[in-house]
This record gives C-alpha cells, sequence and structure tokens, in this order.
C-alpha cells in the first residue's frame, strides 16, 4: 500500500474520531440545554398554575376555575390539569386529548427519562375550606423530541460533510507527502544498478524531513557516482595493464621455448637418453604450462571486452572431438595413458558458435584431465545427444573432486587450497564457463567411474535435432 494512501487512511481515521466526539458532544450540549429550558419552563407554568388554583378555590370560584384551567391547557401547549384534594381524589381535571384521561402520571421522573412522552410537575396548593392539595401539570415532549431529532439530523449531515472535507484533505496531503516521496524512490532503487547515470534531485532545501532525506541522497549518489567512475577507471587501467604485461610475455616465452629446444639438441644425447634428458623435459613441459595460461589470460580479456561471440557459424563437435583427441594422443602416449574417444554412430552434433573458442574448451579439459591421471590411467571423451543438446564429457583417472570445491571450481582466481585434489587450478576452466555460456549451454563437473572426475558441458544443437552423418 503507497504511503499516501496509508496517511490518508490515517488522517480520515482522526478526522472521523474527531468530527464524531465533537458531533456527539454538540448534540449531547443542545439536548441538556433544551431540557433544561423546558424544565424551568414547566416549573414556571407549574407555579402560575398553582397561583391560579389556591386563589380560586380559596374564593369557592370552582365554576370559574374549571373554565380558566380549560382555556389554558390550550394556549399553553399542556397536556392535563388535574386539581386533587389531600385523599388524592381528583376534584378538577382537563385535557387536551380525550385519551389522556385515563393517564397515569409520573410526577418526579427527570424530564429526559418520562416513559410516554408526557413530562408531569406536581405542586402543592391551599384549596381553602378544603384544606391542603396539589396541582398536577402534565407538559407535552413530543414538539421537543422532534425539534431534537431534527437538529441530530443536521448534525449528522454536518459530521458527513465534515468527515468528507476531512478525507478529501487528507487525501491531498497524503498525496502531497507520498508525491514527495515516492520521486525519491525509483532513483534510490535505480541508485545501485547504474550509479554512473545518477542526477541530483531538487526540493533538499525544503527543510523538512523530506528535504533533508533528498538532500542526503543527493549526497549518496555524488560520492558513489565519483567512487565508481574512479573505479572503472582504475579497472579499465588494470585491465589493458594486464593485458599488455600477459601480451609482452609471449615473446619471451618463445625466445625460452626456442632456447630450450635449441639446448636439448646440442648439449643432450637425446636419442640414447644420455645427458639432461629429464631436465629439458621439465623445461619444456613448464613453458608449455606457462604459455598455456598466457593463452587464457588473453582469452579472457578478450571475452570480457565483448557482450557476445565474435562469429557464429555451425559447427561439427564430433569433429572437433576427434582432432582434439589426435593432437593429444601422443601427449597421453608418452604420459603412458590411454586416451579414448567415443562418439555415436551415424549421429554428428551440429552447435552454432565459434569453433575457436569451442575447441579451446575442448583442449584445456583434455590438457586437465591428462594433467590429473596417473601413468597407466585412461581419459575419454565421450559425446552424446539427448532433448536437442549435445553433450561432451572428458573423464579422468585422478582423484577427483570433493563436494565442497565444486560450486567455486569455475570461478576465475578460484583460492580455495585445492591442489591435493585437483593440482593447480588456473584460469582455463573460467574461460571455459564463459565460452560455453556465450553458447548458450552448461557446464559441470561431477564423479567419473569407477574413478576420478568428469568434467562435461552441453551445447544446444543448432536446429534443434540431431543431424545424420
Amino acid at each position: 500500500m503507497r504511503l499516501s494512501v496509508r496517511l490518508a487512511l490515517v488522517f480520515s481515521c482522526f478526522g472521523l474520531v474527531i468530527a464524531a466526539g465533537l458531533l456527539t458532544h454538540h448534540v449531547r450540549i443542545i439536548r441538556r440545554e433544551a431540557y433544561a429550558r423546558a424544565e424551568n419552563m414547566a416549573q414556571t407554568t407549574a407555579t402560575a398554575v398553582r397561583a391560579l388554583v389556591g386563589a380560586q378555590a380559596r374564593a369557592g370560584r370552582y365554576r370559574e376555575l374549571g373554565s380558566d384551567l380549560t382555556a389554558l391547557v390550550r394556549q399553553a401547549g399542556m397536556v392535563t390539569v388535574q386539581v386533587r384534594d389531600r385523599r388524592g381524589r381528583a376534584l378538577l381535571t382537563r385535557v387536551d386529548d380525550s385519551r389522556m384521561l385515563g393517564r397515569a402520571a409520573h410526577p418526579g421522573l427527570p424530564i429526559d427519562q418520562v416513559p410516554d412522552g408526557v413530562y408531569d410537575v406536581e405542586r402543592d396548593v391551599s384549596l381553602g375550606e378544603r384544606g391542603r392539595g396539589v396541582v398536577l401539570v402534565g407538559y407535552h415532549m413530543r414538539d421537543l423530541e422532534a425539534r431534537l431529532a431534527q437538529i441530530e439530523a443536521q448534525a449528522v449531515q454536518w459530521g458527513v460533510s465534515a468527515f468528507l472535507g476531512i478525507v478529501l484533505t487528507a487525501w491531498l496531503m497524503g498525496a502531497w507527502f507520498g508525491w514527495r516521496i515516492e520521486r525519491l524512490v525509483p532513483r534510490v532503487e535505480a541508485l545501485p544498478r547504474h550509479p554512473e547515470r545518477f542526477r541530483t534531485l531538487r526540493g533538499e532545501d525544503a527543510g523538512d524531513e523530506v528535504g533533508r532525506l533528498i538532500g542526503a541522497f543527493n549526497r549518496m549518489g555524488g560520492v558513489l557516482k565519483e567512487e565508481t567512475r574512479r573505479r572503472r577507471e582504475l579497472e579499465l587501467e588494470k585491465r589493458e595493464l594486464s593485458a599488455m604485461l600477459v601480451h609482452d610475455l609471449k615473446t619471451p616465452l618463445t625466445v625460452i621455448r626456442s632456447g630450450v629446444t635449441l639446448l636439448r639438441e646440442q648439449s643432450c644425447d637425446y636419442r640414447t637418453g644420455k645427458g639432461c634428458r629429464r631436465t629439458m623435459e621439465l623445461l619444456s613441459m613448464s613453458t608449455d604450462r606457462l604459455q598455456r595460461m598466457v593463452e587464457d589470460v588473453l582469452q579472457l580479456a578478450r571475452m570480457e571486452e565483448i557482450a557476445g561471440l565474435r562469429e557464429s557459424k555451425p559447427v561439427d563437435l564430433g569433429q572437433l572431438a576427434a582432432a582434439c583427441a589426435k593432437d593429444f594422443a601422443l601427449v597421453s602416449a608418452d604420459r603412458k595413458q590411454a586416451l579414448k574417444l567415443e562418439l555415436p554412430d551415424g549421429i554428428v552434433g551440429a552447435v552454432s558458435g565459434d569453433a575457436a573458442l569451442l575447441r579451446r574448451v575442448l583442449d584445456n579439459l583434455v590438457y586437465n584431465a591428462i594433467e590429473h591421471t596417473p601413468a597407466g590411467g585412461v581419459v575419454s571423451i565421450r559425446m552424446g545427444l539427448r532433448e536437442g543438446r549435445v553433450r561432451v564429457g572428458i573423464s579422468d583417472g585422478g582423484p577427483g573432486v570433493p563436494p565442497e570445491a565444486r560450486p567455486e571450481l569455475f570461478h576465475k582466481f578460484f583460492q580455495k587450497d585445492l591442489k591435493r585434489h585437483v593440482g593447480n587450478v588456473g584460469l582455463g576452466l573460467a574461460f571455459c564457463l564463459k565460452a560455453v555460456q556465450r553458447h548458450g549451454g552448461d557446464i559441470g563437473v561431477e564423479d567419473a567411474q569407477p574413478r576420478g572426475a568428469c568434467f562435461y558441458f552441453t551445447l544446444p544443437l543448432a536446429d534443434g535435432k540431431p543431424a545424420a552423418a
């Protein structure tokens, strides 16, 4: 729920409570004052009637008293006037309606508690020769109650109007506050995603809490924008420097490799195995490994510069796998390993992508498998088709990869100590991950049978269907 709606609801609820309380208090005061005036008028009228009855009764003019009471009932709006002696017998009774003749009076009840709409007032009176008596006067309350009901209805109308006015005002206030804050919310949400696009908001000079919040956001956004710009410049400089350094390493590596080859030919009897054959093999192997690391760094730098593939053409993964197996056959034979290639009969895996990148993925995975497989072990390359995707798996006979290391194995600059499990962990697997993902595929590792690790990747077929060979 938006803040503007919440503010409107809160203000409306407070307005409803305040309006209802004020109206109830106002109606209560009006009713109390109306009852008080009616009661005072009834008391005054009853006193006047007692004086009239006392004067006429002492003079013995009961006939004239009856006429006077009849006129008084008609003119004063009284319901009934009754004169009783000290034994309670009615001497004179005048009513404005014959249905009131049998009515039971309720003198002494408060004016707001009468049960039948008639307020009775009783006064002692001297009846001359007949001794003491009472005068009982009843007054109509229906006109007063009708007027009070009308006042209450008007008060309810005023209350509804006031409540609607409060709701409208609350909505306008909530919309205004909500508008000020909603201007800030999308900018705050967008700031972490695109700090370099930050633009300052106006309104920080308002002096209220929202203005202070806008000011703090502007300062934070400015600092974050500048820091992001500075970090990107440093990252760009670092990337360019790394690329130049790695590129420059290729020249001395080429010289070193040529020198190692020349030294091996000149200073060792390589055919008979005498001299420094083992030393030269170690130097040659280390040089090859260093050159592969340099190539991985260069390839990663190139891939991070662009978002997609440099080219996308039909590629037969079966042919790539066969060429890779042929190139590494001598290396595995020299290490006394068996390299097996298993391709499905009559089926080729045609995918769409960059053949050079995919070949390098195969080379990295096969090279790692050879590195981690002891002498006498088996390295296998298997390809299969399933649900419109081609799967290539390279299995080794090494110690395998522990489960806790697998989630981060393909990350660049992986820092966990896996030397005792998988040997050296460089940038080759990070390159494989990026290259396979650029082709819309997946890469992972699982246990091989009977031992070792199986690195696999899957790619979608170019047309979603296997092609005939």
